[in-house]
């Protein structure tokens, strides 16, 4: 082959080199509540044909530069003080030539060239005092340094979730007038298909507890309007499915012919902010039907602050997700144990360790469960439930990013690229780590 000649010529080159060299408008955040537990853009990450090269020792550039060209590369750049090289080569043999220089002794390190792009920055006028849990590393919630969001700001410089479907099977999502039920403000724009009441099997799953509609705005609250907060996933299209009643309970075999409805509706990822302490065969047959068509489904741990996880989480097929607080830690609420796949941020209402003067849960715009389905502001919410739909939301935008992934390419994309914590790798607690949605879109 070609390629493999290029290396032959290369390897004795390159070593003699180095021998030689080397709802109201903009309203303020309703109350700290306990809860349960403009179109995409095409930017790339990486350029496709760039690649950095540090070598283990000083290289002449005159040299290294004949040397390359005789493999079809090309030395278009240097770091200040002999820091690295950038070398140029065909685009589709961008991912060979890293991994065969990585491989070489005379090499320090090789990798693409990242591209770095002008922020995001939602025009939501709470996104920057209150929604640390989307921040990139580093950015400041009200003067205090967060490390622990899920870099979604970075992550929208690719994409905001075009042409995914998350269907979000829980108590239902103001999403429709319909009788005494009206759209969440916050959630006008937002695309909704297949509505599927499976409580009373109709086509009305209207939110009558305020808890899927809170789930829904984490995933796809509309973003960029100008009022509110924003979503993560905020161009995807929502399918709103109903299985829990007005007191946010439900049998498990209505659970099961929701999943079943959003699997054979064509929802590319399925969140479920629910649990409960036992399975049932027909719980489980219906995850395994989900996810033998393709569904990621992404499944709370519960809020036992036990160990133990609860159901359908339990399930292999499921992503396990336990809660994150704003420094990074598990809170007090918090479920781990074997089977626990990803963390996110779930929040601790019962601190203010950012100091913005409310208690540090996962605000979104919904009703309270006192008030009527019509009378909407933005509350504070904690528990596995609020962590569940970031990793569904960063899965609805790596299915956006890579169209023709499967469900167990997209979760690998979501568990290999995880912040770590706790135990260095996988451990108990935290799972992989907590998700990273800058990252996960690249792998």
């Amino acid at each position: 082959m070609v390629f493999q000649a290029r290396f032959i010529v290369l390897l004795p080159l390159a070593t003699s080199l180095l021998a030689q060299v080397l709802s109201p408008v903009n309203p303020a955040p309703g109350l700290i509540v306990k809860g349960f537990a403009n179109g995409s853009s095409s930017k790339p990450m990486m350029t496709s044909d760039r690649i950095v090269v540090r070598f283990k020792d000083a290289v002449d550039g005159d040299a290294l530069r004949a040397a390359v060209e005789t493999v079809g590369l090309q030395l278009v750049d240097r770091g200040l003080s002999g820091a690295f090289e950038v070398l140029r080569c065909a685009p589709s043999m961008t991912e060979a030539w890293v991994q065969w220089l990585n491989a070489q002794e005379c090499v320090d390190y090789a990798e693409r060239d990242p591209l770095a792009h002008t922020q995001v920055t939602p025009t939501d006028p709470l996104w920057a005092p209150y929604q640390w849990n989307f921040y990139n590393q580093g950015a400041l919630s009200n003067s205090r340094v967060s490390n622990y969001g899920i870099r979604a700001e970075a992550a929208w410089t690719t994409t905001t979730g075009t042409g995914a479907v998350v269907a979000v099977v829980d108590t239902g999502v103001a999403y429709e007038t319909n009788g005494v039920f009206i759209p969440a403000p916050d959630l006008v724009g937002t695309t909704f298909v297949f509505p599927f009441d499976a409580v009373v099997e109709d086509g009305h799953p209207n939110d009558e507890n305020g808890h899927g509609t809170h789930v829904t705005g984490t995933i796809a609250q509309r973003t960029n309007n100008g009022i509110g907060v924003a979503g993560i996933a905020h161009t995807c299209k929502i399918m709103p499915v109903r299985v829990l009643d007005a007191s946010g309970t439900g049998s498990l075999t209505v659970v099961a012919n929701g999943i079943t409805w959003a699997a054979d509706h064509g929802a590319h990822v399925i969140n479920m902010s629910l649990g409960g302490t036992s399975g049932s065969t027909t719980l489980q047959a219906a995850v395994v039907y989900a996810s033998g068509r393709g569904v990621v489904i992404c499944s709370a741990t519960g809020n036992t602050g036990r160990t133990g996880l609860g159901y359908p989480a339990a399930y292999t097929q499921c992503i396990a997700v336990g809660a994150t607080r704003f420094d990074g830690t598990k809170p007090r609420y918090g479920t781990s144990g074997t089977g626990i796949d990803v963390s996110a941020p779930g929040g601790d209402t019962g601190v203010d360790q950012n100091g913005d003067g409310f208690g540090d849960g996962i605000l979104q715009n919904t009703f309270g469960s006192s008030a009527t389905p019509a009378t909407f502001n933005y509350y504070f919410f904690q528990g596995t439930s609020m962590a569940t739909p970031h990793v569904a939301a960063v899965a609805a935008l790596v299915k956006a990013a890579h169209p023709t992934y499967t469900a167990a390419q997209i979760r690998s994309a979501i568990e290999t690229s995880c912040t770590d914590r706790g135990t260095v790798g996988y451990d108990t607690t935290y799972g992989a780590g907590i998700v990273n949605a800058q990252l996960a879109i690249t792998r």
